[in-house]
């Protein structure tokens, strides 16, 4: 599977990967650890506001970083500020400790996808770009899926084998996320970099349109996720009285799948091309999402969900790697880094969107998630249909 890669490809696959595995320590973990720490989901969303528009402005600056620094020094800085906010997260000694905490994650996930993005693509080469997304979204989801299930089972069962409190198993939980850094930064210490041999961006008319086209759509697709995603978990408890264990089996399959069916998709890109992949899988998702409200039964809802998460996010290695194609070396982290703002903003203002939509129906949320869903998939077809074979 990864045998015509170089080293250093392959350290990056596996370093995501691993990452994935702890990461849902925290996230997964996340809503129901900040409940039991006595705040509730107004106070949520600010945490997660907060987290997603700092995630943004570092987007904007990640390709700056990356061209001064270089992508792997640029990554490491990423992971340790990522490693200190964890910290912050699990010590959790004050509202203001926590938003510090989610402060600095956020400025981690600004620098690192986009610049993850550019070096992969520049590690494998033009040729082997859609394989070697796919190959790593799909090990790194599969692992995300062993993480939520683990996350899920944790905390019972520490309360019910050494007697803790709910609040106690939780923060030893979300700690178990701090070995995230322990192994992803030896991994980006060891792997050289690629040079980039102009340091400065030549902003023309063209390369901003081209950034534009891809960041439209990403943004209304970032404001539907806010609404909803982030609260997925708390609805089924709330909707379904669905246990927290039931719940990480949910996710489970679901990453699960994605992660095996993301090893296929490059064969049915080379068959119908990226844009249709991409256009009739998010535009399926959408339809599902709106007819979610309406699910009265946990197994029938659970099942409609796993569906719907698979269609519209196992396609984003391919939305990725279809955009690295039309940038140069020093351009893409920075393209990336702006369309990856564009989204996050928007999914940020989602988030507190979605909490007060959430406070008044249990409904609203998913049918304005939908609308936003279709209409930036068809301006996504709009703008990219006669590229579908990049």
């Amino acid at each position: 599977m990864l045998g015509q890669y170089g080293r250093d490809a392959k350290i990056l696959i596996g370093a995501n990967a691993i990452g994935q595995l702890f990461l849902q320590f925290s996230v997964f973990i996340m809503p129901f650890y900040l409940r039991a720490l006595g705040y509730g989901m107004d106070e949520m969303g600010l945490f997660f506001s907060t987290q997603t528009f700092v995630g943004g402005l570092f987007f904007l600056i990640a390709g700056k970083l990356s061209l001064k620094f270089g992508y792997r020094r640029t990554l490491i800085l990423g992971a340790l500020l990522g490693l200190m906010g964890r910290i912050l997260q699990v010590l959790a000694i004050n509202r203001y400790v926590l938003l510090l905490g989610f402060f600095l994650v956020g400025a981690n996930m600004g620098i690192r996808q986009p610049n993850f993005s550019a070096l992969l693509s520049e590690e494998v080469g033009d040729r082997l770009r859609h394989h070697a997304f796919s190959i790593s979204f799909g090990l790194g989801t599969i692992f995300n899926a062993l993480g939520v299930l683990v996350a899920g089972s944790s905390p019972d069962f520490l309360m019910r084998t050494f007697g803790i409190t709910e609040g106690i198993a939780y923060r030893l939980v979300v700690s178990m996320a701090l070995l995230q850094f322990a192994l992803v930064i030896p991994a980006l210490a060891i792997i050289r970099d690629v040079p980039v041999k102009n340091p400065r961006i030549n902003w023309r008319r063209e390369l901003v349109v081209k950034i534009l086209k891809f960041s439209l759509p990403s943004a209304l697709i970032g404001l539907g996720a806010g609404i909803t995603i982030p609260y997925m978990s708390l609805y089924f408890n709330i909707r379904f009285g669905t246990t927290l264990a039931a719940i990480s089996g949910v996710f489970f399959f679901q990453q699960l799948v994605m992660g095996l069916g993301s090893f296929i998709l490059p064969k049915l890109v080379e068959k119908i091309g990226s844009v249709n992949v991409i256009a009739s899988f998010q535009l399926t998702a959408a339809i599902l999402f709106a007819t979610f409200p309406s699910i009265g039964f946990f197994l029938i809802a659970a099942a409609l969900y796993i569906v719907r998460s698979i269609l519209m996010n196992i396609v984003w290695p391919i939305n990725d790697s279809f955009m690295m194609g039309f940038f140069t070396t020093e351009e893409k982290a920075t393209a990336a880094g702006i369309r990856r703002a564009f989204s996050t903003f928007m999914r940020g203002l989602g988030n507190y969107i979605g909490g007060f939509l959430f406070s008044i129906s249990l409904s609203y949320p998913f049918y304005t998630t939908a609308g936003l869903y279709v209409l930036a998939t068809l301006i996504f077809y709009g703008f990219f249909s006669k590229h579908n074979r990049v």
